[in-house]
C-alpha cells in the first residue's frame, strides 16, 4: 500500500513541474476581409466580413491619403498612424448578417483615399489589416434631363450635383432627339464659349459596381462631343478639367420636344485619373 501511495505522489510532483500551456485571450486568427466601399459626396460607407470567432472589442478604420497596408502588412502600426474613428468601433447593430458597416463623413471630394480595417483584440493589440481599397468621394445621383431649351432643367452641373440651364456656364451636358435618335452632347455644341466635354459610349453592360471596376485605372479616352444613346447604355464623360463622370441611361419619358432622359450619375472630381 505504501508503494502505491509513493507512486501517486511522484506522478503528482512530475505533473506539477511540467510546463503550463498558456491560453491567449486575444486570438490572432480573427481579422477583417472583403472590404468594399460605396461613396457619395463627402462620405464613404464601408462594408466588410470578419474571419474567425473569438474575443474582440471592435475595429479600427484607417482612411489615409497614403497607402498603409503594403507598408504595414503585419499587426504592428507606429503610434503616428491614427485610426479615422477616435474611439473603438464595436460594430454595427446587426451582427447576424455576417457583414459589418461603417459610414465615414466629412471627407473631401476629389481626394484619393486608401482605406483599410483592423480588428481590436481585447488585449488592445491589433489584427493584420483587411484588403486596402482606394476610393474617391463624389456625387451619386439620379436625375431627369429635359429636351434642350424646353425646361429650366435641361442641363446638369456634375460638380454642383444639381440641374442648371443648358446654356449656363457651369453646365456639363444636354439632351436632344432627332429623327428618332436620342443624343447626349457637350454644351460647346450650343455655344463655343461653353464647356467642352467629351463623351464615349462604353461597350460594358451591367450594374454600376461591375462597370466601375472595369473602367477604374483604365486609359479609356472619351473623344466625341455628342453620342447616340439607348436605354441601358453606360457613357463615360471627360470634363474640360480632366475629371470624369459615369452615366447610365435609365429610361426615356415622352416624345418629341417633351421627351426627357432619366440618368444615373457617378462623378469623380479626381483630376487626370479615372477612379470612381
Amino acid at each position: 500500500m505504501k508503494k502505491n501511495v509513493s507512486l501517486v505522489i511522484l506522478i503528482g510532483l512530475l505533473l506539477s513541474c511540467a510546463p503550463k500551456k498558456e491560453v491567449s485571450e486575444a486570438p490572432t486568427d480573427i481579422y477583417p476581409y472583403d472590404l468594399k466601399i460605396a461613396v457619395d459626396k463627402g462620405t464613404m460607407t464601408l462594408s466588410w466580413k470578419t474571419h474567425g470567432d473569438g474575443l474582440k472589442s471592435g475595429y479600427n478604420i484607417y482612411i489615409s491619403r497614403e497607402p498603409l497596408v503594403e507598408k504595414y502588412p503585419g499587426r504592428n502600426l507606429p503610434s503616428s498612424v491614427r485610426p479615422f474613428n477616435p474611439v473603438n468601433y464595436p460594430g454595427d447593430t446587426n451582427p447576424d448578417d455576417s457583414v459589418t458597416y461603417f459610414t465615414a463623413e466629412y471627407l473631401e471630394d476629389g481626394v484619393k483615399y486608401y482605406v483599410s480595417v483592423r480588428v481590436n483584440y481585447t488585449d488592445r493589440t491589433l489584427s493584420r489589416p483587411s484588403n486596402e481599397v482606394v476610393a474617391v468621394c463624389g456625387a451619386r445621383s439620379e436625375f431627369n434631363l429635359a429636351f434642350r431649351y424646353r425646361s429650366e432643367n435641361d442641363g446638369y452641373s456634375f460638380f454642383k450635383d444639381e440641374p442648371v440651364r443648358a446654356d449656363a456656364v457651369d453646365n456639363d451636358i444636354y439632351f436632344y432627339a432627332k429623327d428618332g435618335v436620342d443624343y447626349l452632347a457637350s454644351p460647346s455644341r450650343l455655344d463655343g464659349f461653353l464647356r467642352k466635354n467629351r463623351f464615349r459610349v462604353l461597350s460594358l453592360k451591367g450594374v454600376f459596381d461591375f462597370v466601375k471596376d472595369k473602367v477604374n485605372g483604365s486609359n479609356v479616352t472619351p473623344d466625341e462631343d455628342r453620342v447616340e444613346i439607348k436605354k441601358g447604355d453606360w457613357v463615360l464623360v471627360e470634363t474640360v478639367e480632366n475629371t470624369h463622370a459615369l452615366l447610365q441611361v435609365l429610361d426615356f419619358i415622352g416624345d418629341g420636344e417633351e421627351r426627357e432622359v432619366k440618368l444615373f450619375l457617378a462623378f469623380s472630381p479626381l483630376k487626370d485619373e479615372i477612379l470612381f
